[in-house]
């Protein structure tokens, strides 16, 4: 069965030309995102706040990548602040540096302090609600948009961290006997879904 699936899977190591924008790219898993998928022969559009790290991220992409291409600009860094407008003008420059994108790779996000989840303050829990979860609306819908107009398919993947909230908290209260679960429920027919799931 496995045998038959990969069969039908793109191989890793041949992805020519597709162009990737990675969000989050300046630290930890963006980062080798961005560097092993330049080695599978990806254009790169490294997004962060951080743009110091993003110079020597590009450094190290045009130092360790064998694809003639990657010189040739295939690589770009994008500074990508909160706000809906900024987002939405970087990724024009990014669109019109390639003309598509094919992937998007949300993975921008923050953790709070490093106490019990009981503890944080209003203002943190915000703060990682706006990287977290806004910050990737924004990413996702203006390129969602710019895939929809260009009339071309695309992908969308998103890093979650809904489940390390559940697991710490699940491990924090756990010793107070009390549990942690996330349900991930799908579209059923209720009142507020009534209107989804009619038919034209």
């Amino acid at each position: 069965m496995a045998t038959q699936i990969s069969q039908h899977l793109e191989p890793w190591h041949n992805l020519n030309g597709k162009v990737v924008m990675v969000t989050g790219a300046s630290s930890g898993l963006g980062t080798e995102f961005c560097l092993n998928l330049a080695r599978a022969g990806c254009r790169i559009i490294a997004a962060a706040r951080r743009i110091d790290r993003l110079k020597s991220l590009c450094q190290e992409i045009n130092r360790t990548t064998t694809f003639n291409d990657v010189s040739a600009g295939s690589l770009r860094a994008v500074a990508v602040e909160l706000d809906g407008p900024t987002i939405n003008k970087c990724l024009q420059k990014a669109w019109d540096a390639f003309g598509h994108i094919d992937v998007l790779i949300n993975n921008a996000g923050v953790r709070g302090s490093v106490k019990s989840s009981l503890e944080l303050s209003e203002e943190e829990w915000n703060h990682m609600l706006r990287t977290n979860l806004t910050g990737r609306w924004f990413v996702s819908k203006y390129v969602s948009i710019r895939m929809r107009d260009a009339q071309q398919k695309g992908t969308i993947i998103n890093i979650s961290s809904i489940d390390g909230l559940n697991r710490i908290m699940a491990l924090e209260l756990g010793k107070h006997k009390i549990s942690v679960n996330s349900i991930s429920l799908g579209l059923f027919k209720s009142e507020i879904t009534d209107k989804l799931m009619q038919k034209e």
